[in-house]
């Protein structure tokens, strides 16, 4: 397994090597990639109005089943494929949410049921995927994830009626 997963990362390496042009709506609008506001805007544009969304295989070159199921490999194995992965999808505009301190080797099973969805190639910008809905008793990432929580307290804040002990009120009720 070690040999194919050297010749896998080698792969990885190689995607890289043939990346589409930007799509022709960059150029029709004239739009300054370095220039943050424009960036969003095309990019926005790039990925909602005109993107058409493709299996990630065929964005990054790299097919599914090249991806070993995380059972025939090692943490060590994870850790390695996770990092490489993740590194080529941000460098085709990619970013997975994941907590700071979540492990690598638990992100293959996240990145490789990624790589079962489809998404819209993007020329420049980031489309930032998540996995977690936010619902702190069905995250995917318990004892790692505090934005859960963090959420879930703003939640139950907004939901309370503004009161004499509500450091809000004055915002509130201003008298």
């Amino acid at each position: 397994m070690q040999r194919y997963i050297e010749q896998l990362i080698e792969d990885l390496h190689q995607a890289t090597w043939g990346l589409k042009p930007p799509h022709p709506i960059w150029e029709e609008s004239q739009a300054d990639p370095d220039n943050e506001c424009e960036l969003d805007d095309i990019s926005y544009i790039e990925e909602f109005v005109e993107g058409e969304e493709i299996p990630v295989s065929s964005i990054t070159g790299i097919d599914l089943n090249l991806l070993p199921p995380e059972e025939q490999l090692t943490d060590e194995q994870k850790t390695l494929l996770s990092i490489k992965l993740e590194t080529l999808l941000e460098y085709f505009h990619f970013h997975l949410e994941f907590p700071e301190s979540y492990p690598h080797h638990l992100r293959y099973h996240y990145i490789r049921k990624f790589w079962t969805e489809k998404q819209v190639a993007l020329s420049f910008g980031t489309c930032h995927i998540e996995f977690c809905e936010y619902d702190e008793t069905q995250c995917p990432f318990p004892g790692y994830c505090k934005t859960c929580y963090e959420v879930d307290q703003q939640m139950k804040h907004d939901e309370q009626k503004p009161g004499l002990n509500d450091p809000y009120n004055e915002l509130i009720m201003p008298f």
